[in-house]
Protein backbone atom coordinates (compact mmCIF):
# COMPACT_ATOMS: atom_id res chain seq x y z
CA UNK A 1 0.00 0.00 0.00
CA UNK A 2 1.56 3.23 -1.09
CA UNK A 3 1.19 6.45 0.77
CA UNK A 4 0.74 9.69 -1.07
CA UNK A 5 3.30 12.28 -0.08
CA UNK A 6 2.28 15.84 -0.53
CA UNK A 7 4.85 17.95 -2.29
CA UNK A 8 5.97 21.05 -0.47
CA UNK A 9 5.57 24.39 -2.14
CA UNK A 10 8.87 25.56 -3.49
CA UNK A 11 10.31 28.72 -2.02
CA UNK A 12 11.77 31.18 -4.44
CA UNK A 13 14.44 33.41 -3.00
CA UNK A 14 15.06 36.62 -4.85
CA UNK A 15 18.53 37.76 -5.79
CA UNK A 16 18.18 40.65 -3.37
CA UNK A 17 17.40 38.24 -0.52
CA UNK A 18 20.36 36.04 -1.42
CA UNK A 19 22.69 39.02 -1.19
CA UNK A 20 21.05 40.12 2.06
CA UNK A 21 21.88 36.71 3.55
CA UNK A 22 25.49 36.82 2.37
CA UNK A 23 27.85 37.13 5.33
CA UNK A 24 31.15 37.46 3.43
CA UNK A 25 31.79 41.02 4.63
CA UNK A 26 30.37 40.36 8.09
CA UNK A 27 27.02 40.80 9.81
CA UNK A 28 26.24 41.83 13.36
CA UNK A 29 22.95 40.32 14.54
CA UNK A 30 21.01 41.53 17.57
CA UNK A 31 18.30 39.06 18.48
CA UNK A 32 16.86 36.93 21.28
CA UNK A 33 18.43 33.48 21.58
CA UNK A 34 16.88 30.99 24.01
CA UNK A 35 15.20 33.75 25.96
CA UNK A 36 18.23 36.00 26.23
CA UNK A 37 19.30 39.07 24.25
CA UNK A 38 22.53 38.52 22.39
CA UNK A 39 24.85 39.99 19.77
CA UNK A 40 26.32 37.64 17.15
CA UNK A 41 29.03 38.47 14.62
CA UNK A 42 28.98 36.20 11.56
CA UNK A 43 31.60 36.18 8.81
CA UNK A 44 31.67 33.74 5.88
CA UNK A 45 28.68 31.99 7.48
CA UNK A 46 30.74 31.29 10.59
CA UNK A 47 30.11 32.61 14.07
CA UNK A 48 33.19 34.60 15.22
CA UNK A 49 31.97 36.57 18.23
CA UNK A 50 29.12 36.29 20.73
CA UNK A 51 28.05 38.37 23.70
CA UNK A 52 24.93 38.06 25.83
CA UNK A 53 23.34 40.87 27.79
CA UNK A 54 23.20 40.01 31.45
CA UNK A 55 20.09 40.31 33.59
CA UNK A 56 22.20 42.56 35.79
CA UNK A 57 23.94 44.87 33.29
CA UNK A 58 27.70 45.17 33.62
CA UNK A 59 29.37 48.31 34.89
CA UNK A 60 32.44 48.47 32.67
CA UNK A 61 33.17 52.12 31.93
CA UNK A 62 31.05 53.50 34.79
CA UNK A 63 32.68 56.18 37.01
CA UNK A 64 32.09 56.29 40.79
CA UNK A 65 33.26 58.16 43.84
CA UNK A 66 34.62 55.26 45.87
CA UNK A 67 36.11 54.90 49.33
CA UNK A 68 39.34 53.01 50.11
CA UNK A 69 38.45 50.31 52.65
CA UNK A 70 41.90 48.85 53.22
CA UNK A 71 45.39 48.69 51.71
CA UNK A 72 46.91 45.31 50.77
CA UNK A 73 50.63 46.15 50.83
CA UNK A 74 51.71 42.61 49.98
CA UNK A 75 49.63 42.82 46.77
CA UNK A 76 50.54 46.45 46.04
CA UNK A 77 46.81 47.13 45.78
CA UNK A 78 43.84 48.36 47.74
CA UNK A 79 40.14 47.56 47.97
CA UNK A 80 37.65 50.28 47.10
CA UNK A 81 33.95 50.35 47.95
CA UNK A 82 31.92 51.92 45.11
CA UNK A 83 28.48 51.21 46.59
CA UNK A 84 27.25 49.88 49.92
CA UNK A 85 28.79 46.42 50.24
CA UNK A 86 30.27 46.40 46.71
CA UNK A 87 34.04 46.11 47.04
CA UNK A 88 36.37 46.33 44.02
CA UNK A 89 40.07 45.62 43.49
CA UNK A 90 42.37 48.55 42.64
CA UNK A 91 46.06 47.90 41.79
CA UNK A 92 48.11 50.85 43.03
CA UNK A 93 49.92 51.00 39.68
CA UNK A 94 46.55 52.16 38.31
CA UNK A 95 46.36 55.00 40.84
CA UNK A 96 49.45 57.03 39.98
CA UNK A 97 47.50 60.26 39.53
CA UNK A 98 44.18 59.85 41.39
CA UNK A 99 41.49 62.50 41.80
CA UNK A 100 40.80 62.66 45.56
CA UNK A 101 37.70 64.51 46.70
CA UNK A 102 38.30 64.57 50.47
CA UNK A 103 41.93 65.81 50.52
CA UNK A 104 44.77 66.88 48.26
CA UNK A 105 46.85 64.01 46.85
CA UNK A 106 50.34 63.84 48.41
CA UNK A 107 51.63 60.75 46.63
CA UNK A 108 49.94 58.27 49.01
CA UNK A 109 46.68 56.33 48.96
CA UNK A 110 45.30 55.94 52.48
CA UNK A 111 42.39 54.10 54.06
CA UNK A 112 39.31 56.31 54.04
CA UNK A 113 40.34 58.23 50.93
CA UNK A 114 37.48 59.11 48.62
CA UNK A 115 38.50 59.09 44.98
CA UNK A 116 37.22 58.76 41.44
CA UNK A 117 37.41 55.22 40.04
CA UNK A 118 36.29 53.66 36.79
CA UNK A 119 35.19 50.02 36.42
CA UNK A 120 37.42 48.13 33.98
CA UNK A 121 36.32 44.54 34.64
CA UNK A 122 33.15 43.01 36.02
CA UNK A 123 33.25 40.44 38.81
CA UNK A 124 34.05 36.91 37.58
CA UNK A 125 33.62 33.70 39.59
CA UNK A 126 35.27 34.37 42.96
CA UNK A 127 37.17 37.44 41.73
CA UNK A 128 35.98 40.93 42.52
CA UNK A 129 35.37 43.59 39.90
CA UNK A 130 38.45 45.68 39.06
CA UNK A 131 38.64 49.46 38.94
CA UNK A 132 41.24 52.03 37.97
CA UNK A 133 41.87 55.54 39.29
CA UNK A 134 43.26 56.54 35.89
CA UNK A 135 39.91 57.77 34.58
CA UNK A 136 39.50 57.81 30.80
CA UNK A 137 36.86 59.32 28.55
CA UNK A 138 36.90 58.87 24.79
CA UNK A 139 35.07 59.68 21.61
CA UNK A 140 35.83 58.43 18.09
CA UNK A 141 38.84 60.73 17.67
CA UNK A 142 40.48 61.34 21.06
CA UNK A 143 40.82 59.83 24.52
CA UNK A 144 41.59 61.86 27.66
CA UNK A 145 42.97 60.09 30.70
CA UNK A 146 44.71 60.50 34.05
CA UNK A 147 48.21 59.28 34.72
CA UNK A 148 50.52 60.80 32.13
CA UNK A 149 50.58 64.21 30.48
CA UNK A 150 52.12 62.95 27.25
CA UNK A 151 50.20 63.06 23.97
CA UNK A 152 50.08 59.67 22.24
CA UNK A 153 49.20 58.89 18.65
CA UNK A 154 47.69 55.79 17.10
CA UNK A 155 50.30 53.83 15.16
CA UNK A 156 47.84 53.67 12.26
CA UNK A 157 47.78 57.45 11.79
CA UNK A 158 49.74 58.68 8.79
CA UNK A 159 52.84 60.84 9.53
CA UNK A 160 51.18 63.69 7.63
CA UNK A 161 48.07 63.61 9.87
CA UNK A 162 50.18 63.39 13.05
CA UNK A 163 52.19 66.42 11.97
CA UNK A 164 49.02 68.36 11.11
CA UNK A 165 47.39 67.67 14.49
CA UNK A 166 50.62 68.40 16.36
CA UNK A 167 51.07 71.71 14.54
CA UNK A 168 47.48 72.92 15.03
CA UNK A 169 47.36 72.09 18.74
CA UNK A 170 50.81 73.54 19.41
CA UNK A 171 49.92 76.81 17.70
CA UNK A 172 46.86 77.20 19.94
CA UNK A 173 48.83 76.46 23.15
CA UNK A 174 47.15 73.11 23.87
CA UNK A 175 50.26 70.98 23.20
CA UNK A 176 53.83 71.75 24.17
CA UNK A 177 56.55 69.32 23.06
CA UNK A 178 53.94 66.58 22.68
CA UNK A 179 52.62 67.11 26.22
CA UNK A 180 49.15 68.39 27.06
CA UNK A 181 49.45 71.73 28.87
CA UNK A 182 48.18 71.10 32.40
CA UNK A 183 45.60 73.88 32.81
CA UNK A 184 41.81 73.74 33.03
CA UNK A 185 41.60 76.59 30.53
CA UNK A 186 43.45 74.38 28.04
CA UNK A 187 40.60 71.87 28.19
CA UNK A 188 37.74 74.32 27.70
CA UNK A 189 36.66 76.22 24.64
CA UNK A 190 35.72 79.85 25.21
CA UNK A 191 32.02 79.09 24.74
CA UNK A 192 32.09 76.13 27.17
CA UNK A 193 33.95 78.16 29.82
CA UNK A 194 31.32 80.90 29.58
CA UNK A 195 28.51 78.38 29.74
CA UNK A 196 29.89 76.75 32.88
CA UNK A 197 30.27 80.11 34.61
CA UNK A 198 26.72 81.07 33.64
CA UNK A 199 25.59 77.85 35.37
CA UNK A 200 27.36 78.89 38.56
CA UNK A 201 30.38 76.65 38.07
CA UNK A 202 33.95 77.76 38.67
CA UNK A 203 36.17 75.23 36.83
CA UNK A 204 39.36 77.03 37.93
CA UNK A 205 38.86 75.58 41.43
CA UNK A 206 39.40 72.02 40.15
CA UNK A 207 42.64 70.49 41.57
CA UNK A 208 43.65 69.13 38.17
CA UNK A 209 45.63 65.84 38.24
CA UNK A 210 48.09 64.99 35.48
CA UNK A 211 46.10 64.52 32.28
CA UNK A 212 47.16 63.05 28.95
CA UNK A 213 45.65 62.70 25.49
CA UNK A 214 45.57 59.94 22.88
CA UNK A 215 44.85 60.72 19.24
CA UNK A 216 42.90 57.76 17.86
CA UNK A 217 42.94 56.16 14.43
CA UNK A 218 39.69 57.72 13.29
CA UNK A 219 41.22 61.19 13.61
CA UNK A 220 42.65 60.46 10.15
CA UNK A 221 39.19 61.38 8.80
CA UNK A 222 39.15 64.83 10.41
CA UNK A 223 39.78 68.02 8.52
CA UNK A 224 41.88 70.70 10.33
CA UNK A 225 38.74 72.81 10.90
CA UNK A 226 37.18 69.86 12.77
CA UNK A 227 40.02 69.27 15.24
CA UNK A 228 38.76 71.76 17.81
CA UNK A 229 35.15 70.54 17.94
CA UNK A 230 36.21 66.91 18.38
CA UNK A 231 38.69 67.82 21.13
CA UNK A 232 36.69 70.41 23.07
CA UNK A 233 33.49 68.34 23.03
CA UNK A 234 35.33 65.56 24.87
CA UNK A 235 37.45 67.77 27.13
CA UNK A 236 34.37 69.76 28.17
CA UNK A 237 32.69 66.54 29.38
CA UNK A 238 35.87 65.65 31.23
CA UNK A 239 36.04 68.97 33.10
CA UNK A 240 32.34 68.77 34.01
CA UNK A 241 32.90 65.26 35.39
CA UNK A 242 35.71 66.48 37.67
CA UNK A 243 33.77 69.52 38.83
CA UNK A 244 30.70 67.39 39.61
CA UNK A 245 32.86 64.96 41.61
CA UNK A 246 33.90 67.81 43.93
CA UNK A 247 30.29 68.44 44.90
CA UNK A 248 28.85 64.91 45.16
CA UNK A 249 28.81 62.46 48.05
CA UNK A 250 30.71 59.21 48.29
CA UNK A 251 29.34 56.20 46.32
CA UNK A 252 27.77 58.50 43.72
CA UNK A 253 27.78 57.18 40.15
CA UNK A 254 28.94 60.12 38.04
CA UNK A 255 28.85 58.35 34.69
CA UNK A 256 26.80 55.29 33.82
CA UNK A 257 28.27 52.39 31.88
CA UNK A 258 27.64 52.74 28.14
CA UNK A 259 24.76 50.79 26.61
CA UNK A 260 25.73 47.14 26.08
CA UNK A 261 25.40 47.36 22.32
CA UNK A 262 27.88 50.27 22.10
CA UNK A 263 31.03 48.23 22.82
CA UNK A 264 29.97 45.51 20.38
CA UNK A 265 29.13 48.07 17.71
CA UNK A 266 32.39 49.98 18.11
CA UNK A 267 34.40 46.77 17.85
CA UNK A 268 32.48 45.62 14.78
CA UNK A 269 32.78 48.96 12.99
CA UNK A 270 36.56 49.26 13.22
CA UNK A 271 37.59 45.63 12.88
CA UNK A 272 38.80 43.90 9.75
CA UNK A 273 36.85 40.76 9.07
CA UNK A 274 38.53 37.46 9.89
CA UNK A 275 38.45 36.62 6.18
CA UNK A 276 40.33 39.81 5.22
CA UNK A 277 43.16 38.99 7.63
CA UNK A 278 43.53 35.33 6.68
CA UNK A 279 43.70 36.25 3.01
CA UNK A 280 46.97 38.03 3.76
CA UNK A 281 48.40 34.68 4.90
CA UNK A 282 46.76 31.94 2.79
CA UNK A 283 47.15 28.74 4.81
CA UNK A 284 46.04 26.44 1.99
CA UNK A 285 48.87 25.69 -0.41
CA UNK A 286 47.98 26.05 -4.10
CA UNK A 287 46.83 22.84 -5.70
CA UNK A 288 48.91 21.70 -8.67
CA UNK A 289 47.29 22.35 -12.03
CA UNK A 290 48.10 21.20 -15.55
CA UNK A 291 46.39 24.22 -17.07
CA UNK A 292 48.67 27.05 -18.21
CA UNK A 293 48.29 30.35 -16.39
CA UNK A 294 46.83 33.00 -18.70
CA UNK A 295 48.34 36.46 -18.44
CA UNK A 296 46.08 37.94 -21.10
CA UNK A 297 42.69 39.57 -20.75
CA UNK A 298 39.81 37.04 -21.00
CA UNK A 299 37.76 37.13 -24.16
CA UNK A 300 34.53 38.02 -22.39
CA UNK A 301 36.03 40.81 -20.26
CA UNK A 302 34.26 43.57 -22.17
CA UNK A 303 30.97 41.72 -21.90
CA UNK A 304 31.43 41.34 -18.14
CA UNK A 305 32.06 45.09 -17.76
CA UNK A 306 28.80 45.97 -19.49
CA UNK A 307 26.63 43.73 -17.30
CA UNK A 308 24.49 45.29 -14.60
CA UNK A 309 26.56 45.34 -11.39
CA UNK A 310 25.25 43.17 -8.57
CA UNK A 311 24.68 44.55 -5.09
CA UNK A 312 27.97 45.05 -3.26
CA UNK A 313 29.02 42.46 -0.70
CA UNK A 314 31.65 44.74 0.78
CA UNK A 315 29.44 46.54 3.29
CA UNK A 316 29.28 45.28 6.85
CA UNK A 317 25.70 45.23 8.08
CA UNK A 318 23.76 45.28 11.33
CA UNK A 319 20.52 43.29 11.46
CA UNK A 320 18.01 43.14 14.30
CA UNK A 321 14.44 41.98 14.79
CA UNK A 322 13.83 44.29 17.77
CA UNK A 323 12.09 47.50 16.75
CA UNK A 324 13.17 49.67 19.68
CA UNK A 325 16.81 48.57 19.39
CA UNK A 326 16.70 49.12 15.62
CA UNK A 327 15.83 52.78 16.17
CA UNK A 328 18.59 53.16 18.79
CA UNK A 329 21.15 51.58 16.45
CA UNK A 330 20.12 53.82 13.58
CA UNK A 331 20.47 56.92 15.73
CA UNK A 332 23.81 55.80 17.20
CA UNK A 333 25.33 55.05 13.77
CA UNK A 334 24.13 58.39 12.42
CA UNK A 335 25.45 60.43 15.37
CA UNK A 336 28.83 58.66 15.36
CA UNK A 337 29.15 58.60 11.55
CA UNK A 338 29.53 54.82 11.27
CA UNK A 339 29.59 53.58 7.70
CA UNK A 340 27.29 50.68 8.53
CA UNK A 341 23.84 49.89 7.21
CA UNK A 342 21.20 48.97 9.80
CA UNK A 343 18.35 46.68 8.74
CA UNK A 344 15.16 45.78 10.59
CA UNK A 345 14.27 42.12 10.04
CA UNK A 346 10.61 41.10 10.07
CA UNK A 347 9.49 37.80 8.62
CA UNK A 348 6.82 35.71 10.32
CA UNK A 349 7.77 32.56 8.39
CA UNK A 350 11.32 32.26 9.72
CA UNK A 351 13.00 33.90 12.69
CA UNK A 352 16.27 35.79 12.46
CA UNK A 353 17.89 33.16 14.68
CA UNK A 354 16.77 30.34 12.39
CA UNK A 355 17.70 32.23 9.23
CA UNK A 356 21.36 32.30 10.26
CA UNK A 357 21.28 28.88 12.02
CA UNK A 358 22.36 30.28 15.39
CA UNK A 359 21.29 27.11 17.23
CA UNK A 360 23.80 24.88 15.44
CA UNK A 361 26.50 27.55 15.44
CA UNK A 362 26.18 28.02 19.20
CA UNK A 363 26.29 24.27 19.78
CA UNK A 364 29.53 24.06 17.78
CA UNK A 365 30.95 26.99 19.79
CA UNK A 366 30.69 24.93 22.98
CA UNK A 367 32.14 21.69 21.61
CA UNK A 368 35.49 20.44 22.85
CA UNK A 369 36.68 19.45 19.36
CA UNK A 370 36.74 21.75 16.32
CA UNK A 371 37.33 20.20 12.91
CA UNK A 372 39.47 21.96 10.32
CA UNK A 373 38.89 21.91 6.57
CA UNK A 374 42.21 20.15 6.05
CA UNK A 375 41.05 17.20 8.17
CA UNK A 376 42.96 18.27 11.27
CA UNK A 377 41.30 19.37 14.49
CA UNK A 378 41.64 21.46 17.65
CA UNK A 379 40.98 20.12 21.14
CA UNK A 380 40.21 22.83 23.73
CA UNK A 381 40.51 22.02 27.43
CA UNK A 382 40.02 24.38 30.36
CA UNK A 383 41.80 24.40 33.70
CA UNK A 384 41.67 26.84 36.59
CA UNK A 385 45.07 28.29 35.67
CA UNK A 386 45.04 28.29 31.87
CA UNK A 387 43.43 27.11 28.64
CA UNK A 388 45.15 24.45 26.55
CA UNK A 389 44.57 24.04 22.81
CA UNK A 390 46.00 20.96 21.09
CA UNK A 391 46.40 20.83 17.29
CA UNK A 392 45.99 17.37 15.76
CA UNK A 393 46.66 16.27 12.18
CA UNK A 394 43.54 14.10 12.43
CA UNK A 395 42.34 12.70 9.12
CA UNK A 396 44.87 14.60 7.04
CA UNK A 397 47.27 12.35 5.15
CA UNK A 398 50.71 13.89 4.94
CA UNK A 399 51.97 11.88 1.97
CA UNK A 400 55.56 12.36 0.90
CA UNK A 401 55.90 16.06 1.75
CA UNK A 402 55.20 16.09 5.49
CA UNK A 403 56.70 19.59 5.91
CA UNK A 404 54.10 21.19 3.64
CA UNK A 405 51.35 19.13 5.25
CA UNK A 406 52.21 20.22 8.81
CA UNK A 407 52.70 23.80 7.69
CA UNK A 408 49.30 23.77 6.05
CA UNK A 409 47.55 22.36 9.14
CA UNK A 410 49.33 24.70 11.55
CA UNK A 411 48.53 27.82 9.51
CA UNK A 412 44.88 26.87 9.27
CA UNK A 413 44.85 25.98 12.97
CA UNK A 414 46.34 29.38 13.86
CA UNK A 415 43.49 31.14 12.10
CA UNK A 416 40.97 28.92 13.88
CA UNK A 417 42.64 29.52 17.26
CA UNK A 418 42.29 33.28 16.78
CA UNK A 419 38.61 32.84 15.90
CA UNK A 420 37.98 30.62 18.93
CA UNK A 421 39.62 33.13 21.29
CA UNK A 422 37.11 35.75 20.16
CA UNK A 423 34.17 33.39 19.88
CA UNK A 424 34.57 31.71 23.25
CA UNK A 425 36.01 34.86 24.87
CA UNK A 426 38.96 32.91 26.25
CA UNK A 427 41.25 34.93 28.50
CA UNK A 428 44.23 34.66 30.81
CA UNK A 429 47.01 32.27 29.77
CA UNK A 430 46.43 30.21 26.62
CA UNK A 431 48.90 27.51 25.53
CA UNK A 432 48.68 26.18 21.96
CA UNK A 433 50.42 22.90 21.10
CA UNK A 434 50.90 23.08 17.33
CA UNK A 435 52.21 20.16 15.29
CA UNK A 436 56.00 20.13 15.58
CA UNK A 437 57.78 21.64 12.59
CA UNK A 438 61.51 21.14 12.15
CA UNK A 439 62.08 24.33 10.17
CA UNK A 440 62.84 27.44 12.24
CA UNK A 441 61.64 29.54 9.30
CA UNK A 442 58.23 27.81 9.36
CA UNK A 443 57.96 28.47 13.11
CA UNK A 444 58.78 32.16 12.64
CA UNK A 445 56.18 32.43 9.88
CA UNK A 446 53.59 30.78 12.14
CA UNK A 447 54.35 33.17 15.03
CA UNK A 448 54.18 36.19 12.72
CA UNK A 449 50.79 35.06 11.45
CA UNK A 450 49.49 34.51 15.00
CA UNK A 451 50.60 38.03 15.97
CA UNK A 452 48.86 39.53 12.93
CA UNK A 453 45.63 37.80 13.94
CA UNK A 454 45.99 38.77 17.62
CA UNK A 455 46.43 42.43 16.64
CA UNK A 456 42.92 42.38 15.10
CA UNK A 457 41.30 41.28 18.36
CA UNK A 458 39.33 44.03 20.11
CA UNK A 459 40.45 42.54 23.45
CA UNK A 460 44.18 43.12 24.14
CA UNK A 461 45.87 39.88 23.08
CA UNK A 462 49.60 39.16 23.04
CA UNK A 463 51.46 36.26 21.45
CA UNK A 464 54.48 35.90 23.74
CA UNK A 465 56.73 33.32 22.07
CA UNK A 466 57.21 29.66 21.19
CA UNK A 467 58.88 27.56 23.89
CA UNK A 468 61.64 25.01 23.33
CA UNK A 469 58.95 22.34 23.31
CA UNK A 470 57.08 24.09 20.49
CA UNK A 471 54.26 25.47 22.67
CA UNK A 472 52.97 28.92 21.71
CA UNK A 473 52.23 31.16 24.70
CA UNK A 474 49.36 33.65 24.43
CA UNK A 475 47.82 36.01 26.95
CA UNK A 476 44.43 37.67 26.51
CA UNK A 477 43.02 40.28 28.88
CA UNK A 478 40.19 39.23 31.15
CA UNK A 479 37.21 41.55 30.68
CA UNK A 480 33.98 39.60 30.31
CA UNK A 481 33.04 36.04 31.23
CA UNK A 482 33.92 33.21 28.82
CA UNK A 483 31.10 32.09 26.56
CA UNK A 484 30.76 28.70 28.26
CA UNK A 485 30.18 30.38 31.64
CA UNK A 486 27.60 32.80 30.22
CA UNK A 487 25.77 30.06 28.35
CA UNK A 488 25.92 27.36 31.01
CA UNK A 489 24.60 29.76 33.66
CA UNK A 490 21.73 30.69 31.36
CA UNK A 491 20.96 27.00 30.77
CA UNK A 492 20.84 26.37 34.53
CA UNK A 493 18.50 29.34 35.05
CA UNK A 494 16.15 28.07 32.33
CA UNK A 495 16.18 24.57 33.85
CA UNK A 496 15.33 25.91 37.30
CA UNK A 497 12.44 27.91 35.84
CA UNK A 498 11.04 24.74 34.25
CA UNK A 499 11.40 22.73 37.47
CA UNK A 500 9.73 25.33 39.66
Amino acid sequence: MSRKIETKASITISEEELYARNTAAGKLLFTVFQGRHGAFVIEEDRLVEVSFSSKQPGKIGAVYIGKVKNIAKNMDACFVEIAKGEICFLPLKNATSPFLVNRRFDGRILEGDELLVQVVRDAQKTKRASVTANISLANEYFAINFGCGKVGYSAKLSPKKKASIRRHFTETAIFQNDFLIQDVNTLLSISEARKMKSEGMNPETIPLPEIGLIVRTKAEELEPAEYWDAFFTLSGLFVRLLYTAMHRSCFSCLREAPAEFEAVLQSFSRKKSFTEVTKQFPFFLPEPSDKPVSLTEPENSKQLCTETPKPSLGNREIVTDQKELYEQLQEYCTVHHYDLSVRFYQDSSISLSALYALESKMQAALERRIWLKSGGSLIIDYTEALTVIDVNSGKYEAGKNSREAYQKINMEAAGEVARQLRLRNLSGIIIVDFINMQSAEDNRHLLHYMRELAARDSVPTKVIDMTALGLVEITRQKINKPLREQFQKEQKDLLQQKLF
